[in-house]
């Protein structure tokens, strides 16, 4: 009797200790000792994980900001706002920012102030153009900024932002029309491209796209004559332009035209 009580006991050991591990494994069992505050307390590392190069522990760490939610943003907001926190740091806030949208509202300015700056603007960026349309005045302001790397991912993030937040375009296309004159063509290349993407308010946007098939850029010229494609009849006024690119020295820009014709025609 007392070995098979000591079997019994043995085996209730090893179900109780594999139990503990898989909670742990998961971060959860301080919830199950101690309530969502110890669960909260035990999370803390969730933000050095979330930039590590192993995927199943970069994984976990987003499933933790997902669960975390708005309790997260206090400790983004921290970590945005040290002037001590390694860049890898930083990313990650950004990165958690991203993930929870709308929900991370709060740290607004905080992500903000991090777009302006080139390492961080690819990441900023991303984050602001899911949180919300509160994100537009900032990502508006961005364009103005000195560094190109800046502006291009202010506008491809407006660009999204128009979809993501329902904004209505006559917001976002004025902007994509002033970005086609940036003397940088990597910026006049994304406001061609979004431009295209939106295709709204056809009677401003066909001319100023019609006009960018002489840019002398040609991957501007090749956006041009893609985003035409997505007017339908409204782009007939640029089919002697399009025609003409056909022409072009540049084989992707005179593919695009040719292709952009035959859809335009096809309709």
């Amino acid at each position: 009797m007392v070995r098979r009580l000591a079997a019994v006991l043995l085996v209730l050991g090893c179900v109780a200790a594999a139990v503990a591990y898989w909670y742990h494994r998961h971060g959860r069992l301080t919830t199950l000792l101690s309530g969502p505050a110890a669960d909260t307390t035990a999370s803390r590392n969730w933000l050095d994980r979330l930039q590590s190069q192993n995927p199943r522990m970069a994984e976990e760490a987003e499933w933790e900001v997902t669960r975390l939610g708005a309790a997260a943003v206090p400790e983004l907001r921290a970590a945005l706002q040290d002037p001590t926190s390694s860049p890898d740091r930083i990313k990650a806030a950004l990165r958690a920012c991203a993930l929870l949208g709308t929900t991370a509202a709060p740290a607004l300015s905080e992500v903000t102030a991090h777009l302006n700056t080139a390492d961080y603007a690819a990441e900023a960026a991303m984050a602001l153009s899911v949180m919300g349309s509160e994100a537009y005045t900032p990502l508006v302001d961005a364009l103005t900024n000195q560094d190109p790397a800046v502006r291009k991912e202010a506008l491809r993030s407006l660009g999204k932002l128009q979809g993501r937040a329902s904004l209505d375009p006559s917001f976002v296309v004025p902007p994509l029309l002033d970005a086609l004159a940036d003397r940088d063509a990597g910026v006049r290349a994304i406001a061609t491209t979004y431009l295209g993407i939106i295709h709204k308010d056809p009677d401003a946007t066909v001319p100023a796209l019609t006009e960018m098939l002489k840019d002398e850029n040609p991957e501007v010229r090749t956006a041009a004559a893609s985003a035409l494609g997505s007017f339908g009849a409204a782009a007939n006024p640029a089919l002697p332009a399009l025609r003409r690119a056909v022409a072009d020295k540049d084989e992707n820009v005179a593919r695009e035209a040719g292709l952009t014709i035959v859809k335009l025609q096809a309709r």
